[in-house]
């Protein structure tokens, strides 16, 4: 009991809920799929676990009295330059729940997002300055191992000059993004079917993540990524022939 109770003070949230305006709908109960909220019959009263919360809100949007506020645990730990709240705070949830903490797709930490720092600015490119509509700018961008040096020679045939450079496969792609691997079993047919005419649309590249990929899907084979183990590196890429599938 003395670890629990010790535990239940590392809340990243505190469910906040003002009696005086509860009227027993129970609608907190019944929506909350993390069970934070519980009725007592016998006092005829609400009381939540703000353990199991994880601060969707939910409850507080669908109360129709306005009696749930969620709120941050402000609560805090002795500050270390290597250990953050948001570290320690972590190690006591694995250690009571015996679980890996996951998150989805990218990253939860405060990692820079080059993507949105990224400024087109196509007064560079052009000239004179003040016409941009005048050379066309491009986001065409090659995914493959690039050699070090290239050579190039001239045809004897055409003289006209050509790569005798040998390139691995290189993966074009028009605009410098990829769709993200979500697997099969977590979306469904017609969201892969989606995603994977999307990117033909593009001409950029779709991941299948786990579960396989359908025969529908075959189509789509020059735009196709497709992984083969669960959770780890994408295996192999079928831009160069949808005959492969």
């Amino acid at each position: 009991m003395l670890y629990k109770t010790v535990n239940e003070s590392f809340n990243e949230f505190i469910v906040d809920r003002k009696d005086p305006l509860c009227i027993r709908c129970k609608v907190c109960e019944r929506q909350c799929a993390y069970e934070v909220h519980r009725y007592i019959p016998e006092a005829d009263c609400l009381t939540e676990d703000s353990g199991l919360c994880i601060g969707c809100r939910r409850c507080s949007a669908l109360c129709p009295t306005g009696a749930i506020t969620i709120k941050t645990n402000e609560e805090s730990f002795k500050a270390n330059a290597s250990w953050s709240s948001a570290h320690i705070r972590n190690l006591y949830a694995q250690a009571d729940t015996g679980g890996i903490l996951l998150a989805a797709m990218g990253n939860p930490a405060k990692y820079p997002i080059y993507w949105d720092h990224l400024l087109l600015d196509a007064s560079q490119v052009t000239n004179p300055s003040i016409d941009p509509l005048r050379e066309p700018m491009e986001l065409r961008t090659y995914l493959g191992r690039k050699p070090h040096s290239i050579e190039v020679v001239r045809d004897k045939k055409t003289n006209k000059p050509k790569l005798a450079t040998t390139l691995s496969p290189q993966l074009k792609l028009e605009y410098p993004f990829i769709f993200s691997a979500m697997s099969y079993g977590a979306l469904n047919l017609n969201a892969h079917r989606a995603m994977a005419a999307a990117a033909q649309e593009l001409g950029t590249l779709y991941n299948t993540g786990e579960g396989g990929l359908h025969k529908d899907l075959y189509k789509y084979g020059k735009n196709v990524i497709v992984q083969v183990a669960s959770g780890t590196m994408i295996a192999s890429s079928m831009a160069s022939s949808s005959a492969s599938l």
